[in-house]
């Protein structure tokens, strides 16, 4: 079997997590404009941070998802495809941690925040290798690795989207509350 026709047995799968990376994305989007004034505070830098983090984590879903439904694409496009998502993937972690890391005495948990990345940094190391099989042997039978991507990204993203959402409507709740 190709590859053009294994992508063709994919292509609800990724129509809908793309629907679905579409419609979370416009959500987030939502719940940020609600708490807009929560999340623009100098000092809420961590805020910013976890509505970025759940915000890429849905558009890698999206162009992830929308490369595979391009039609009559080939392993060696939807590899290069793959590698520059791990690429900016690494970089966006390596940030994140180093954000982390300096700021690792203001933060009420940090332990919990580097969980909630973690989702992230899985998603990008299977990413990476999905492009690496995809660029070697050009087989259908690599896009099962990147459910696996799809499914961790999409569990990170909303995991961050309901941890932020919460920590300001918890904040709100209790004049004066604590800002984690």
């Amino acid at each position: 079997m190709t590859f053009e026709t294994a992508l063709l047995g994919w292509h609800d799968f990724y129509l809908a997590s793309a629907g679905a990376a579409a419609a979370l994305l416009g959500l987030l989007f939502v719940g940020v404009s609600i708490n807009l004034g929560a999340l623009t505070a100098p000092e809420r830098v961590d805020l910013r941070s976890r509505a970025s983090l759940a915000f890429s984590n849905l558009v890698y879903v999206l162009v992830i998802s929308l490369s595979i439904l391009i039609p009559d694409q080939d392993a060696h496009s939807m590899a290069i495809t793959c590698a520059i998502l791990a690429a900016l993937g690494v970089v966006r972690v390596v940030t994140r941690i180093l954000q982390i890391i300096r700021s690792w005495s203001r933060l009420a948990n940090g332990v919990r925040t580097l969980r909630r990345l973690a989702w992230t940094l899985l998603a990008t190391i299977l990413l990476g290798n999905a492009a690496l099989e995809l660029w070697q042997s050009g087989t259908g039978s690599t896009l099962y690795n990147l459910i696996a991507v799809v499914f961790l990204l999409l569990i990170g993203a909303a995991d961050v989207s309901w941890d932020l959402l919460t920590t300001v409507s918890d904040e709100e709740a209790v004049p004066g509350g604590s800002r984690s």
